[in-house]
Order: C-alpha cells, then sequence, then structure tokens
C-alpha cells in the first residue's frame, strides 16, 4: 500500500480493506474490560445530554481517542471550538472505535474492542442515544474495525463477524440485529473470500454488499446476486443517496499501486470510470447533487471538480457531507501524496472556507436536531 500506514492508521483507519487477512499485530493477551463494559445494556436513562435541548439544525459528530475511553461529542459546522461532550465508551487501550451515525441523526452505533488478544480482538457493537447518554450493547463479538450499517429506517443495523481463534479459514457471517439488541439473526455466510462489507441499500431497499475474493471485487444484493464490481481489489464504498450508484476506489498492483476513481451502476448498467488516470483515496456522496466526491493527491486533478484543495500544501480525502450538502467533513493531510502523507486534521468545508476540529480523531457522521 503506497500510504504510509504509521500516519495513516493512528488517525484515521483506511485499512478495513484487510482486516479479513488478521493485520492486527501482536500476541500480548488483554484482559475484557469486564467492570466497565457489563453493565452497558442495563444502564438506566439518567440525565438528558446538553443535546437533548441544543439548538436545531446540523452537527458534526466526533470521537475522541483517551487510551481507554472514546470521548464522543459533537459541534456545529461554524463553531467546531464549542464541543458538547455526549459520553464517553470504554475499550481495550490502543484501539479506536469505529461507528455510524444513525438515519434520523439521533444515535451513534460504535463498534469498540473490550476484550480478546492483540491479535485476534473482540469487539461489541454498542448504541448510543445521544439525548440521553444512555448506552445499549447490541452484539457481542463482533469484527473490529468495521462501520456498522444502519437500515433506511434506522431500526437495525447489519455488521459481519468473522471466525475467531483457530478458525481463521471459516466464512465471515453476515448479520443483523436490532438497535435495542434484539432480534439478531444470520442474513447469510461467505466462505473462501477476504472480506464482506455491506456499504448501503439501493433503489429497492435491497442490502449492498461488497465481497472481495481470489477475482477481485463484486456486489451481492439479495434477488439480484453477485455482481462482478472490478477485477481487482477495492475500497472505500459508498452507495449514493438514491441507490443507483456505488462509488469506490479500485486497487490496481500491475505496475506498481494505483487508487483509481469509479463509480458502478447498480441498475445493469456496466462500470464506469470517472477518471483512469488519477489517484484517488475516500468517496462521499453529496446528497444535494447526488455527485461523488473523491479525494486527490495535489498533483492530481479533481475528476468531479468538488474536492479543492483551499490550503497548501496537502490534500483532503473527503468523509462524509452533511444533509443538506452545504457541508462537507474531510480529513486534510499536509503532505505531498498518498505515499508521504503527512500530519492529518479533521476539518470542515463550508461556505467556501474551512475550519479545523483541534484534537478530534474521528468523525462518525452528522447529526440533527
Amino acid at each position: 500500500m503506497a500510504v504510509s500506514s504509521r500516519h495513516m492508521t493512528r488517525h484515521h483507519d483506511y485499512s478495513r480493506l484487510f482486516i479479513a487477512l488478521g493485520v492486527i499485530a501482536g500476541v500480548m493477551a488483554l484482559a475484557p474490560i469486564v467492570a466497565a463494559i457489563a453493565g452497558l445494556s442495563g444502564t438506566g436513562v439518567g440525565p438528558r445530554t446538553a443535546f437533548a435541548s441544543a439548538p436545531s439544525g446540523e452537527y458534526v459528530v466526533f470521537g475522541r481517542n483517551e487510551g481507554a475511553v472514546d470521548v464522543i461529542s459533537v459541534a456545529r459546522p461554524e463553531d467546531p471550538g464549542a464541543l458538547t461532550e455526549i459520553t464517553r465508551v470504554p475499550h481495550i487501550d490502543g484501539f479506536t472505535s469505529t461507528g455510524a451515525v444513525s438515519p434520523d441523526g439521533r444515535r451513534l452505533a460504535l463498534i469498540s474492542v473490550d476484550g480478546g488478544t492483540a491479535s485476534h480482538p473482540v469487539a461489541s457493537l454498542n448504541v448510543i442515544d445521544m439525548e440521553t447518554g444512555r448506552i445499549t450493547r447490541a452484539a457481542a463479538n463482533v469484527t473490529p474495525g468495521q462501520v456498522p450499517l444502519w437500515s433506511p429506517d434506522g431500526g437495525d443495523l447489519v455488521f459481519t463477524r468473522m471466525p475467531s481463534g483457530n478458525e481463521v479459514q471459516g466464512p465471515i457471517h453476515l448479520l443483523r440485529v436490532s438497535r435495542n439488541g434484539d432480534d439478531a439473526r444470520t442474513l447469510d455466510e461467505f466462505a473462501n473470500v477476504l472480506g464482506v462489507y455491506p456499504s448501503g441499500y439501493d433503489y429497492e431497499g435491497r442490502l449492498v454488499t461488497v465481497v472481495l475474493d481470489g477475482a477481485g471485487s463484486a456486489v451481492d444484493r439479495d434477488g439480484v446476486g453477485r455482481t462482478a464490481l472490478s477485477s481487482s481489489l477495492t475500497r472505500d464504498w459508498k452507495v449514493s443517496p438514491d441507490g443507483r450508484q456505488i462509488a469506490f476506489v479500485e486497487v490496481q498492483t500491475a505496475s506498481g499501486v494505483a487508487y483509481l476513481a469509479r463509480t458502478a451502476r447498480l441498475d445493469g448498467r456496466a462500470v464506469e470510470a470517472l477518471s483512469a488516470a488519477v489517484s484517488a483515496l475516500g468517496t462521499a456522496w453529496d446528497p444535494a447533487t447526488n455527485s461523488a466526491s473523491f479525494g486527490v493527491e495535489p498533483a492530481g486533478a479533481d475528476p468531479t471538480g468538488r474536492i479543492q484543495s483551499l490550503t497548501a500544501p496537502g490534500f483532503d480525502v473527503p468523509l462524509g457531507y452533511s444533509a443538506s450538502g452545504e457541508a462537507l467533513i474531510v480529513n486534510h493531510w499536509s503532505g505531498a501524496s498518498f505515499a508521504e502523507p503527512g500530519r492529518p486534521q479533521l476539518q470542515v468545508l463550508a461556505g467556501g472556507g474551512r475550519e479545523t476540529y483541534e484534537d478530534q480523531t474521528r468523525f462518525y457522521g452528522w447529526a440533527s436536531r
């Protein structure tokens, strides 16, 4: 991989592609956080958070890793310094939680490592009510590092469970569970694959799952079957707001490593390349225009014209647009290339300018009131 792992994995995880290969190094045993986690699902509703009475509008949801705990906060895009803390989620020191905000902007689903070993970590799927701060454990024994997928109505979550222990060659299970932890069920299982990544829902409400195997990348949907996406491995998959396209980055290794911007139709057409020459990382869909944005190296030309660095040097990797499309959160890197990315900072692009969110290490999505 061309991007320096010692920089990229510290602040923003672009290695989900390799979770299925078990690349988390180390053999030191880790004790489960029994005392901190055991009572999560039974936590009573305490005082309401400051977010419950915050002014209406769009809020950015952040995480800040403080070793053995992630501090979850929200902030208005126009006032990045005014953070409102929601709750603190414990986890094994050295790991950072991954997550996603629900479609209604009121809940946050987090996958946090709470046990296992450094080479075989074990995680739980927790759901945070951002108005009460209550944390509900929805599922245990979840694959670490993945981003859980909310159903369009916000009632369910989809995630994967990989083989554990000595069963590293076993199938990967795709599961669905209600946000309250009820009615957990297996949707499918995939044998002899490198990875399984639920990525969104199509225009008819069917779950879109990307499957990586020895033949490359494919899209799997209920009632449609598996459709080839690329003969190469891919990453950074995002389904469009209208459910008719999927944007992704194709990883080509024929002559060195290249990351190319791609989109594919989900209604029967072949893969359409946005640019065969531009290196790209990260994808985001603008809900106002239904157009895809990609992060490109400073020397490259942006095929969409949407992501342009306003400061030099550096480049932006898009993470997510607000519901209105008026603001975009990016990971701004100070370096000159993907190979030498430099230092990252979470920033918001809005109104022709940008602001920096100091000390925040992960973007989870947009909340609304």
